[in-house]
């Protein structure tokens, strides 16, 4: 597709595109115990504290609160119940004066994603601020490595003070809190609008997890729109599959990576060599890239175990006609060993950290 991408005009998906909700300052929380010993122990417990609360269906809970108490009960009851019974005693939270309905009963969360919207409401106010900033780190050509082939963009929140937050931070309380969808999306948007804001000339690869995206003529339409407004051309956009061990739907993904490529865009696998789900993936979603598991790059031309496995893959994808970029690349043991055994591409501290705008690349010797 040589075409500008035009963004095909369908509804937004609510979920993926919306503004995430709120915790109110009060209302009522409604609980639904797993089981019948479950609910006698809530009524137990409700009693014990004093606490009001009225049944509205059978083994529904209604519980009136405002913040503080809020608060309280579910830090002091989570410790009263089991692991199991925390993800499986279902609650949803609504404002005074609305009436409780089977659509509601029927998007009842888990109690532990309340309390974690309770712990990790920074994170909304970051979002819903537009507080989140993309950093860029460059992919190299393996053999000549002042040939800068594309960026990977990596999200940076920044919290009220203007301090970083990293990752595993974020994406840790989003997926507790259940705002991956929210979170996924919002680093996509912010990597398109960094490529315009530091005129970046090269492909960028960004991520995306496949567990956050229902139906991607829905759940994309915000991050197709911006594409196709920021003027960018199909083949500067690498889509990359993250998580890919914790796929459970490969035809799901195969939905999505499809979507990509009807509208020119391509798409890359990343931790190859992680576990075996990365090598059965391989062969059914064919992608254009794989990124080498950088467990497997470090040390590699120290320690004969991982030399001879990231050879094979090597030599595997090579066979496939895929291109290969080994991520995590440290020390000039490990880029010269990458490079005299054929991988194509190669990112690391070694060349270039993470920045905003991406910093100039350093060059080792030749290998």
């Amino acid at each position: 597709m040589n075409q500008l991408f035009s963004a095909p005009v369908h509804g937004r998906c609510p979920r993926c595109e919306g503004t995430p909700e709120r915790i109110p300052d009060s209302g009522v929380l409604y609980i639904c115990p797993p089981i019948i010993p479950s609910c006698e122990a809530l009524r137990r417990y409700l009693q014990q504290k004093a606490m009001p609360y009225t049944e509205v269906y059978q083994d529904i809970f209604a519980i009136p609160f405002d913040r503080m108490s809020l608060e309280f009960f579910c830090e002091e009851y989570l410790e009263h119940i089991g692991s199991l019974e925390q993800k499986d005693t279902r609650s949803l939270l609504l404002a005074h004066g609305e009436e409780l309905t089977v659509r509601h009963v029927a998007r009842m969360r888990p109690l532990e994603t309340i309390v974690a919207r309770l712990q990790g409401e920074w994170l909304i106010d970051m979002l819903d601020n537009g507080r989140l900033e993309t950093h860029f780190q460059p992919i190299v050509n393996a053999a000549s490595p002042a040939d800068v082939h594309a960026y990977e963009c990596l999200a940076r929140g920044i919290d009220e003070d203007g301090a970083i937050i990293g990752p595993a931070r974020m994406f840790g309380v989003a997926k507790s809190a259940d705002l991956l969808f929210n979170l996924d999306r919002a680093c996509r948007l912010a990597a398109i609008d960094g490529m315009g804001r530091y005129g970046l000339d090269r492909p960028l690869f960004i991520n995306f997890n496949p567990a956050t995206i229902y139906n991607p003529v829905y759940c994309l339409q915000t991050t197709m729109n911006a594409i196709s407004k920021a003027g960018l051309q199909p083949d500067m956009v690498v889509f990359e599959v993250v998580e890919s061990d914790e796929v459970q739907d490969v035809n799901h993904l195969l939905n999505i990576l499809r979507y990509y490529r009807d509208h020119g865009f391509k798409v890359a696998l990343d931790d190859l060599g992680a576990g075996f789900s990365s090598l059965n993936l391989l062969a059914r979603l064919k992608p254009d890239y794989v990124k080498l598991d950088m467990g497997l790059v470090h040390d590699v031309h120290r320690e004969e175990y991982k030399a001879v496995i990231t050879g094979n893959l090597l030599a595997m994808a090579r066979g496939l006609g895929i291109k290969t970029i080994a991520e995590g690349v440290e020390t000039e043991g490990e880029w010269r060993w990458l490079a005299a055994h054929g991988a194509d591409y190669v990112q690391g501290f070694l060349f270039a950290r993470p920045a905003a705008p991406p910093d100039a690349v350093k060059v080792p010797c030749c290998p």
